[in-house]
């Protein structure tokens, strides 16, 4: 890999994409994404959350909107490469420099082949399962997304990348608490965004025999506490919008164990 050419070919693309957070190009027959850094914007959940977080004690509720972009940027090159490392599959980071990150092509994002793409019912299953799967194996290794959303996850030739990691949770929660943080994202985003809550629910079985007891056993734990957010949201059900709904049915499924 010719890198000087590589960096020349992506810095000729970025006074052209100066706007633009990420934008791909191919050089020498490959593509490659560029990333920017960008500031999250704080909106009035966000100052819910973090009031719930304090009144509460309870770190889960604690926003991660990113108030410093080129640290934001710095930080998720270093767990890139981290987790590359350690045999997750992520981008690799063919380029890093304080204004930009050059990565390799992870695939088609999840939202888009589920969603989009006209997959068939068997097909779905048998790529959730798999996704199940391969978050469970991060999760036993002992290593966390902090956002596993369909979109921040993607397919190429079989297997199954992670993708964003601008979110730091290491002030704020131990890894353990940050991997309970990861089932219930990823059984919420599971929820909205699977119409078929049969498919849902054998998916997130797929995770939970994949992953480690004891981290099973914390997820659970931790879903009981909930036990007045559950119960105040159970007649509010067919009133909800996607989130309220996508909780609902997070807490049910997790309080069942």
């Amino acid at each position: 890999m010719d890198l000087a050419s590589l960096q020349h070919a992506a810095v000729g693309l970025l006074s052209q994409n100066a706007h633009r957070r990420t934008f791909s190009f191919v050089h020498n027959d490959q593509k490659y994404w560029v990333k920017q850094p960008d500031a999250g914007e704080a909106n009035i959940w966000h100052k819910i959350m973090l009031i719930l977080s304090k009144l509460l004690k309870n770190n889960f509720f604690r926003p991660t909107v990113v108030t410093d972009p080129k640290s934001s940027l710095a930080y998720e090159a270093r767990r890139l490469q981290e987790l590359k490392k350690n045999g997750i599959n992520v981008p690799a980071v063919m380029l890093r420099t304080p204004a930009y990150l050059v990565l390799e092509d992870a695939g088609t994002p999840l939202n888009v082949l589920l969603l989009n793409s006209g997959m068939r019912h068997e097909e779905k299953k048998n790529l959730l399962i798999q996704l199940s799967r391969s978050l469970a194996d991060m999760h036993n290794r002992g290593f966390y997304h902090s956002r596993p959303a369909l979109r921040d996850i993607a397919y190429k030739e079989g297997k199954i990348y992670f993708m964003d990691f601008e979110e730091n949770l290491e002030n704020s929660l131990s890894t353990e608490e940050a991997i309970v943080r990861d089932g219930f994202l990823y059984a919420h985003t599971l929820y909205r965004k699977i119409t078929d809550p049969e498919l849902v629910e054998t998916v997130l079985d797929a995770y939970r025999r994949a992953v480690r007891p004891d981290l099973w056993d914390a997820l659970t734990s931790e879903a009981q506490r909930y036990h007045v957010t559950h119960s105040l949201l159970k007649p509010l059900r067919p009133y909800l919008g996607k989130d309220g709904v996508a909780i609902f049915d997070t807490l049910k499924y997790l309080r069942q164990f």
